[in-house]
């Protein structure tokens, strides 16, 4: 019986990176207020309902009942290209087009030009949820979305008064929009052996997904629109619905003041229908993805945790891949959790850091956090065109 979770744990690694074998696509979803005051670090450090979400196998070290409503949302803007697409949407277009602004023409070429680099890109994801817990069952019901959007570049026709062969008024540069909403109903289990040394973990998901596409020209109808307005067509033009069944295996080993996770989502990857349109893919996988943590407490009131995503993985914008590194501290007094946290995808052409902090009420039998990340350009300004990065989590948790 002694070998038995040892095998557990070698299978649950084993078929984690059989899975790793085809790509993910998106940039793995962090659950939760803890989550995002730590950058994402949770793997191995996850204590709370969320376990359901960023790792099963730590619901066998939970105990009594627990009730947890949370959201969290990451948004990353890569190589500025929502700058770039405020820029052009604000050229006097037109004007270039007809030759009446041919001074403003080298700074239409440069945006455009700018946004041909592979990588540029919004990206998405995230989690919202509510989940009841009781000694190692959660039964959760939430959401996970994802999103990508991409421009598409006519490089073809840029000759002010030129015809329908290369001329700048025909030019067809736009964006596109990809997105999955997950919306799940979700039974997880996790359990310990060995006094909990080891914890091995799974969770079951009826997923309802909810694919969405739509396109809009920037110099034409996306001139009247920012990113949310296309955002909103898209939910409401262009929908397509179905079921599938998806999996989730988690495991961490407790070495006393240290802990290492794994976690495998999605491991089946199911497809979901795209309504058909111009340009738009037959179909979006739920992602799978394989991601590995540490989890550290020197003291009894400090955490420090690292996670890491095995692989690099395809996004749902076509030539950008994520690949994070998170980084977490958590520090605890009576009644508050201080956190702070960073973290850098180096599957980005223009790799940065993003930094995090999160706060925490924890009372007897209720806790409330909250957390926020921002990326250094852009400053603290959230709505800052510059922005590289945006997140936010919060949490409440009644448990007893």
């Amino acid at each position: 019986m002694a070998n038995r979770p040892r095998s557990l744990v070698l299978l649950l690694f084993a078929a984690g990176l059989f899975a790793a074998a085809r790509p993910a696509r998106a940039q793995f979803p962090w659950a939760g207020a803890r989550a995002v005051g730590m950058a994402g670090a949770q793997v191995a450090a996850v204590d709370d309902g969320t376990a359901a979400w960023s790792n099963p196998a730590a619901l066998g070290r939970l105990e009594g009942w627990g009730v947890q409503l949370f959201a969290s949302g990451l948004a990353s803007n890569r190589n500025d290209m929502v700058g770039a697409v405020d820029s052009l949407a604000n050229l006097p277009f037109q004007d270039i087009a007809s030759g009446q602004r041919l001074d403003l023409l080298p700074e239409l070429v440069s945006d455009l030009d700018s946004l041909v680099r592979s990588d540029t890109s919004v990206i998405f994801s995230g989690v919202a949820a509510l989940a009841v817990h009781y000694r190692g069952v959660s039964l959760s019901v939430g959401s996970l979305p994802y999103a990508g959007i991409y421009p598409v570049i006519d490089l073809t026709h840029v000759v002010p008064n030129g015809g329908p062969v290369d001329g700048l008024s025909f030019n067809d540069t736009g964006l596109y929009l990809l997105g999955l909403s997950a919306r799940e109903v979700r039974l997880a289990y996790g359990r310990g052996f060995l006094g909990n040394t080891v914890l091995v973990g799974g969770a079951a998901r009826l997923v309802l997904g909810r694919t969405y596409f739509a396109r809009c020209g920037v110099f034409d109808d996306c001139q009247n629109k920012d990113l949310g307005d296309l955002v909103n067509e898209a939910f409401r033009e262009n929908a397509s619905s179905s079921t599938e069944f998806a999996f989730d295996l988690g495991a961490q080993v407790d070495l006393g003041i240290v802990r290492i996770g794994v976690v495998g989502v999605s491991l089946n990857e199911p497809d979901f229908a795209v309504a058909v349109g111009p340009g738009a893919p037959a179909t979006v996988p739920l992602p799978r993805q394989i991601r590995g943590g540490v989890a550290v407490n020197p003291l009894p009131f400090l955490t420090l945790a690292a996670d890491g995503d095995f692989l690099k993985s395809d996004t749902l914008a076509p030539g950008t891949e994520s690949q994070q590194l998170s980084l977490g501290a958590e520090f605890r007094i009576p009644l508050f959790a201080f956190r702070v946290g960073g973290f850098r995808d180096f599957a980005a052409t223009q790799p940065h850091w993003g930094y995090s902090v999160g706060v925490g009420l924890h009372l007897p039998a209720l806790a409330i956090d909250a957390s926020v990340l921002l990326s250094p350009k852009g400053g603290l300004d959230p709505t800052d065109l510059d922005r590289q990065d945006l997140g936010a989590g919060a949490s409440v948790r009644v448990h007893f």
